[in-house]
């Protein structure tokens, strides 16, 4: 269960190994230690820490996962625990034999849920003729979406609840900065349950890239977007658009943001095990039953928006 994400952002640090606890120092100076056991994600936005290759083993070794970032918090590389589930050669067998109908099938379920997690952020957010717009789109999805009605509701989405200027680019500043943090938190712990179920992180499902070994990650993570689109809008509108501690702190806090799962009510980072144990046994069963985790909102939530 993931506890804690360990952001070193200022420059120039030293993490060390100790007794089970990671130790972070400035020079001859201990900032802090944290015990191997609380942490889930490493984020390492700084540019220059120093840290061995015993600390990067430990904390696979307990889940973790490692992300370094480069310039605007986008991720570009992640250290990820592998080979830890016991029946990894089958599972990864699985997906590579998992037939095209069978993954657009799961496709199609993913954008829909993703449509109308949009949909329920725009509601939230007191926008109800674009809320129905958006939801609407969700209903006309096909298997596989061949005509892209992911992209035409995300269209619609960004204009309603960012403005009709607003457009998302990774490399901008301002709000996408934000966006940029939180998808890096929120992917992170998704490619560590990806891990834990036994799958391949590069093995999508709609997601076909050579250059990216996170095509799995990407794929699941596509639901839980709306949750750090949710967060940053709140944030926008008490006139935060500058990444600092605190506003990296209420990102952070996406994690546990709960949603309706098989298990009951379970926050956003267990949700997504339940989610990638659930891909694994559609690709076992080679059905495209998959249960997908449910946000339908938080009514207290609303009133930040006022």
């Amino acid at each position: 269960m993931i506890h804690r994400v360990l952001e070193v952002y200022e420059e120039n640090h030293y993490l060390a190994l100790s007794r089970g606890f990671i130790v972070i120092k400035h020079e001859d100076e201990t900032l802090g230690e944290v015990p191997l056991d609380d942490i889930g994600v490493l984020l390492l936005s700084a540019q220059s820490v120093v840290l061995s290759k015993n600390i990067l083993n430990a904390l696979t070794e307990h889940g973790c996962i490692t992300i370094l970032c480069g310039k605007n918090y986008a991720p570009q590389s992640m250290v990820l625990p592998i080979a830890s589930h016991y029946l990894f050669a089958k599972i990864i067998k699985n997906q590579i034999e998992a037939s095209a109908p069978l993954k657009k099938r799961i496709w199609q379920q993913i954008v829909v849920r993703k449509i109308k997690n949009q949909a329920q952020v725009l509601h939230l957010d007191g926008k109800e003729e674009n809320a129905k717009l958006v939801d609407k789109i969700s209903s006309l999805v096909k298997s596989g979406d061949p005509d892209n009605r992911e992209a035409y509701a995300a269209k619609a989405y960004w204009k309603a609840l960012f403005g009709k200027d607003f457009l998302r680019d990774k490399n901008e500043e301002g709000i996408n900065s934000l966006l940029n943090y939180g998808y890096a938190v929120m992917r992170a712990a998704m490619a560590r349950a990806v891990c834990s179920a036994g799958l391949l992180p590069s093995l999508g499902i709609h997601h076909d890239n050579n250059l990216n070994q996170f095509c799995l990650v990407d794929d699941l993570f596509e639901i839980y977007r709306p949750l750090v689109d949710f967060t940053v809008a709140k944030l926008q509108k008490e006139g935060n658009e500058i990444l600092t501690p605190e506003i990296k702190k209420r990102l952070s806090d996406v994690l546990w943001i709960k949603l309706h799962t098989t298990a009951g009510n379970s926050p956003a980072f267990q949700s997504m095990q339940y989610m990638a144990n659930a891909y694994a046994c559609a690709l076992e069963n080679k059905k495209p039953d998959i249960e997908l985790p449910l946000w339908d909102g938080d009514e207290n939530a609303r009133l930040d928006f006022e």
